[in-house]
């Protein structure tokens, strides 16, 4: 009997289940998730912090923590930066864990535009806990089995690239993730990760006018995001604006005219709200995603926390550079 379920969730394992990549609503305040291209575009250094609470209303649902830190290299158009993050989800404790360390390098190309490429020979290992599953052998007899090795686990070597063309005031980006796909069985069978493609842009407009008073600062930001892997596709749309020292923000999520989940099923996810607050070198953002869809009445939303702390050496040590006109929570 245990044999015939090991076998039922083998298939499950490694044909039908589906599962996610981490995904931040904040995305900006993980940039190089984002966009490997994305490492050292600050002015200063900065360390990030996100935490992810996604659909709290399922018991087992997805927990995110992502650290992530990066830095222009003086003198050099090299940038480098690293990204570490583990994501927890399901009553087996399914835990994916990723090591990014990021390389970027960027390039005026004239008086208004540059370029940045770049490359992440990235780690991701994941693991389960097969003895909190429930098989159908317990249900029947009232006594657990015993299971040999309960906690699988694998480690595969992941390979993502980005590139960005920028501006003061706009920018356009391209990333993929998982280029070489990596196998990420746990039970000694091949599942391949399939490659997960991201087009993102924005523009800023500067409402400040002619004022040089920070009490006078005032800046929107138009920004989409459109993602996929396999037969996944969404789109993210959102609007921020920034007056001197907050934030506030609104997003759309789905896409529901051009794919729906099924018929009759539009594919509308989730409308996010943030807020934001900024003070010299710290950076706090909060967002709450509010689920649209069907799933709207189970999941109780998402809350999401991001916290952000920039270096910044002496002025006379900083070498003017062309700023990344994005989004900063």
């Amino acid at each position: 009997m245990r044999t015939k379920y090991l076998f039922l969730l083998y298939i499950l394992c490694t044909g039908l289940l589906k599962a996610q990549d981490m995904h931040f609503t904040q995305f900006y305040a993980a940039p190089m998730y984002l966009n490997p291209a994305f490492a050292g575009s600050n002015v200063c250094s900065r360390a990030s912090l996100i935490y992810r609470n996604q659909w709290p209303g399922i018991r087992t649902a997805y927990k995110t923590y992502m650290f992530s830190a990066d830095h222009h290299i003086a003198k050099s158009p090299m940038n480098a930066g690293l990204a570490v993050a583990s994501d927890v989800a399901g009553s087996a404790n399914l835990r994916t864990t990723i090591i990014y360390p990021t390389l970027a390098y960027e390039n005026y190309l004239n008086r208004t535009y540059s370029i940045r490429l770049g490359v992440q020979p990235g780690i991701g290992m994941q693991s389960i806990n097969y003895e909190k599953f429930l098989f159908g052998s317990e249900i029947v007899s009232g006594v657990g089995d015993r299971i040999e090795n309960p906690i699988r686990s694998t480690a595969y070597f992941d390979a993502n690239a980005g590139l960005l063309l920028y501006s003061d005031k706009a920018y356009i980006g391209a990333s993929f993730f998982h280029l070489n796909r990596p196998n990420e069985s746990l039970m000694g069978a091949t599942s391949q990760l399939p490659i997960k493609y991201s087009i993102h842009g924005g523009y800023t407009y500067d409402m400040s006018g002619k004022s040089k008073d920070l009490l006078d600062y005032k800046e929107m930001n138009v920004v989409f995001h459109y993602r996929g892997q396999r037969k996944f596709s969404q789109l993210d749309l959102g609007v921020y604006y920034n007056q001197y020292i907050f934030t506030v923000g609104f997003w759309y999520r789905g896409l529901p005219i051009v794919k729906s989940y099924a018929p009759g099923y539009a594919n509308n996810d989730a409308v996010a709200f943030l807020v934001g607050y900024k003070k010299d070198r710290i950076s706090i953002g909060y967002s709450y995603d509010l689920t649209i869809s069907r799933l709207y009445k189970s999941t109780a939303g998402g809350h999401e926390l991001s916290l952000s702390y920039q270096y910044c050496p002496p002025a006379k040590k900083i070498k003017p550079r062309r700023r990344v006109a994005c989004a900063k929570f």
